[in-house]
């Protein structure tokens, strides 16, 4: 696969990365990268299990014309295209991802730059190719089971032709007086083993890879969404931290400037002084009026 291709190569995913760093969602711009390298990922396993089944069609054709050997052919070339018929399927069912994926990438910048950061929370919406990927899945696992039952009568078939062949070379030895061979004592493989065998053993092998690899994607896909959430929730209690602390500083500046007004604190005490001044002269009026009358009664 060509490198220009892959979604991590993407113009407008690297735009989204870029937006995802310089706002502070590094983990989100992880998560998004992991989630496109996945996807990249199983597109090349796919190019990988095209070549074995490729090279499985070349080697079904090469095999040589007998009558055992025909009618082998024919169930051989009915489980390769079985096989590539469950390729051509998951190809195209990750093709839609891809473009689902990119699509996604650029609704999510285009709003971003003409609204700001909160509009990076839509990375959320990759969560919608999880229904793809979980199909994906189902195609794969099937593919697992019926590659592995195609694998068990390959073998089984490989071994008969393998064995019939040792029954006809004995048969002709005995014609022509010669001792016959003990096979028992020698490990042999049918072609079938190197021509077919290997290429499904080796698909087989793609597909458990590429089981794992999707279960990773939706895993991932989870935890940018919870990466997501975690974001809004810290920014929450920010901003209410923030408008909690904003009326203590407003009454500050509201009561501030009449503590500072020393005329008022000022007349305040002369009035104070003036008053007391006042009570003093009515106590020592009100101490010398009993001595007048005392006078007055002598």
């Amino acid at each position: 696969m060509e490198a220009e291709k892959t979604l991590t190569n993407e113009e407008i995913i690297r735009e989204l990365l870029d937006l995802l760093k310089k706002n502070t969602m590094k983990e989100q711009a992880n998560d998004v990268f992991e989630i496109c390298t996945y996807v990249d990922g199983l597109e090349k396993k796919i190019v990988s299990m095209t070549e074995e089944l490729t090279s499985m069609q070349d080697q079904i054709k090469k095999m040589q014309e007998d009558t055992l050997i025909n009618n082998a052919k024919k169930a051989l070339t009915e489980a390769q295209e079985r096989l590539n018929a469950r390729c051509e399927q998951i190809k195209s069912q990750v093709s839609e991802i891809k473009v689902q994926v990119k699509s996604t990438a650029k609704n999510i910048v285009d709003e971003t730059k003409a609204k700001g950061r909160a509009a990076l929370y839509r990375v959320t919406e990759f969560v919608g190719i999880k229904k793809r990927l979980l199909n994906v899945r189902t195609v794969v696992k099937d593919t697992i089971v019926s590659t592995d039952r195609d694998i068990a009568r390959t073998a089984l078939l490989a071994k008969g032709l393998r064995k019939a062949g040792q029954t006809v070379n004995n048969a002709f030895r005995t014609f022509a007086d010669k001792p016959e061979v003990d096979y028992s004592q020698k490990e042999q493989k049918h072609h079938l083993t190197k021509a077919v065998l290997a290429p499904m053993k080796a698909v087989k092998k793609l597909l458990v890879s590429m089981e794992l690899h999707l279960d990773a994607s939706i895993d991932k896909l989870d935890n940018l969404a919870m990466n997501v959430q975690f974001d809004k929730e810290k920014r929450m209690e920010q901003t209410k931290d923030k408008e909690q602390k904003a009326p203590d500083t407003e009454r500050e500046i509201i009561y501030s400037p009449m503590v500072a007004e020393p005329q008022e604190y000022k007349y305040n005490a002369d009035a104070f002084a003036a008053r007391k001044t006042s009570e003093a002269k009515q106590e020592t009026a009100g101490k010398e009026l009993p001595k007048v009358r005392e006078d007055k009664a002598r």
